[in-house]
C-alpha cells in the first residue's frame, strides 16, 4: 500500500510539527509517523532562544489519540504533545506530493496547556514513505522531515 505522510511537524513538524497520513486514495491515516527537526530558528530568522529547541527539540513519534471519541482528527505523541490536525490540503500526482497541513499542538512542558497554531508545507515522493519541507508556528520556523511508520 502506498502510503506517505502528511503532517507535521509538523510540525512535524510541525512539526512539527504531529501529523496525518495521505494515502493514494486522499484519505488521513493512522499510520504513526517519526517527526524530524532541523535548522530551527525564530520566525524572523534570528536564532533560537531555546523556545524552539524547548518546544520541537529533535522530534518525536506519533501514536493515535486516546481520546477516540474526538470528531477531530487527534494524534498525540512518545513525549506527551497533543495534536490536533485543522486542516489538510495538497496534490497527489504523476508520482509525487504536495502537502500544506495546519495544526493545533499543545505542547508537554506548556503548564498553560495552550494551543499553538502550526503551518507545514512538504513533498514527497508517492510511496517512498517520506517528506520533507518546511513548518512555522509564528515563533519558531525550521524544517521538517517525515517518515512514515507503513511503507
Amino acid at each position: 500500500m502506498k502510503k506517505i505522510l502528511c503532517a507535521a511537524a509538523s510540525l512535524g513538524t510541525i512539526a512539527f510539527v504531529s501529523t496525518a497520513a495521505l494515502a493514494d486514495n486522499h484519505s488521513l491515516s493512522s499510520d504513526n509517523e517519526t517527526v524530524t527537526f532541523s535548522n530551527l530558528t525564530m520566525a524572523d530568522g534570528t536564532p533560537d532562544d531555546g523556545t524552539c529547541a524547548k518546544r520541537y527539540g529533535t522530534g518525536y513519534k506519533t501514536t493515535e489519540h486516546p481520546d477516540t471519541n474526538s470528531q477531530a482528527a487527534q494524534k498525540t505523541t512518545t513525549q506527551g504533545h497533543d495534536i490536533i490536525i485543522s486542516s489538510t490540503g495538497g496534490t497527489i500526482g504523476d508520482g509525487i506530493l504536495s502537502i500544506e497541513n495546519e495544526y493545533e499542538i499543545i505542547f508537554p512542558n506548556d503548564e498553560h496547556k495552550e494551543a499553538i497554531d502550526v503551518k507545514m508545507f512538504a513533498t514527497g515522493l508517492i510511496g517512498s514513505g517520506t517528506a520533507t519541507g518546511v513548518f512555522s508556528d509564528g515563533t519558531c520556523r525550521g524544517n521538517v522531515t517525515i517518515q512514515s511508520a507503513q511503507q
